[in-house]
């Protein structure tokens, strides 16, 4: 048996003791001193744990409900607790009314509904409703706290993700190596092509405006963000050649969203740690799958010995924050080499592949 169900065992275990305790003594301070023997103390205690243990699993078994039932779209903190109360007076209504007629009904041989027109039986289900609503009150008011907490926590951990994201991607572009290979570029083609090198100047400076415009936006258009990728790849393939090949196939539906920069910063990382050469051209592809995904593969040639601050922690780390990110605002999976979870595969059938879950 796991520590958790071991867990959930003895808190079902504690919570029913106590309900029952509470039940028992409630019953001896209606019950008056005189009426108090063994045989009436046994007889609530009984009676207590029979009511006690349906009231308990049946209100604890609402939350667990609500989470499978709005799984898709999950409830507020707020909403969660207003839901709660309600689904909680309604089943503990019906299950204090059902409890009393088999308790009353069929144990004691007594006529139920003409013990609850007496009195006697509408008084106690009364005092047992309010004691149930006391004891759910401080339970779901205990539960919403802990949620609305959890979800500033959450927010707070995406905005500091989102942070990192926009760090690493000015990072990534603005790095020593990034633009000392560009202007060395750039350099190498104003004697040779002047032509090429102002279309070179020209799509670095897109580059660089599209990482200013779009790093504060939490999605954009795949049309927009292909844009992007695709100066990104013409820049690339200006200092590769032919040796870089990227196939893009795409579609460019207005409602397919993603993060800003993900997708390049996912060609930039095939580009950074693998050998692209006349021998081992780098092959990309970047593709949407029935408007679900978008995968970006390569294929898998990485170099053998690469600088200290690119040794795999953008793998690491920069994949598991884009992750992150796609998790919260999608409800499909972000994959890496085929797992959802790490530590990821080195490679997917020869290829590294990253799928993307489109957002619409």
């Amino acid at each position: 048996m796991s520590a958790n169900k071991k867990i959930c065992i003895r808190t079902h275990i504690k919570g029913i003791i106590i309900i029952t305790l509470i039940g028992t003594s409630i019953s001896l301070l209606f019950s008056g001193s005189s009426s108090i023997n063994w045989s009436y103390i046994r007889f609530s205690l009984l009676y207590s744990l029979f009511i006690g243990s349906t009231l308990w699993i049946g209100n604890f078994s609402i939350s667990p409900a609500l989470d499978r039932i709005f799984r898709k779209n999950p409830l507020s903190p707020g909403g969660k607790l207003i839901y709660s109360l309600l689904i909680m007076m309604l089943v503990s209504g019906s299950i204090i009314i059902l409890v009393n007629w088999c308790w009353f009904g069929y144990i004691q041989g007594i006529d139920f509904w003409k013990f609850v027109a007496r009195g006697s039986g509408l008084s106690i289900m009364i005092i047992e409703i309010v004691v149930v609503v006391i004891i759910a009150l401080i339970m779901y008011t205990k539960e919403f706290f802990y949620s609305w907490r959890e979800a500033v926590t959450s927010e707070e951990e995406l905005k500091r993700e989102k942070l990192a994201l926009q760090y690493e991607a000015l990072k990534n572009q603005v790095n020593p190596h990034f633009l000392f290979n560009s202007l060395n570029t750039l350099s190498g083609l104003i004697d040779k092509d002047a032509e090429k090198a102002t279309r070179f100047a020209r799509q670095l400076s897109d580059i660089y405006r599209y990482v200013l415009e779009q790093k504060d936006r939490e999605l954009v258009s795949l049309e927009t963000e292909m844009q992007f990728v695709n100066n990104y790849i013409s820049l690339m393939k200006i200092r590769f050649g032919e040796n870089l090949v990227v196939n893009t196939d795409t579609q460019h539906k207005n409602n397919l969203k993603v993060i800003p920069l993900s997708v390049q910063m996912l060609v930039e990382n095939a580009i950074k740690h693998n050998i692209i050469s006349m021998d081992k051209p780098l092959i990309i592809n970047i593709k949407t799958e029935e408007s679900a995904y978008l995968t970006v593969e390569n294929n898998l040639q990485k170099k053998s010995s690469i600088l200290q601050e690119d040794s795999g922690e953008w793998e690491k780390h920069g994949l598991m924050n884009i992750k992150s990110r796609y998790e919260y605002l999608s409800h499909n999976k972000f994959e890496v080499n085929g797992s959802i979870s790490e530590p990821f595969p080195e490679e997917y059938k020869g290829s590294f592949v990253v799928k993307v879950p489109l957002i619409k």
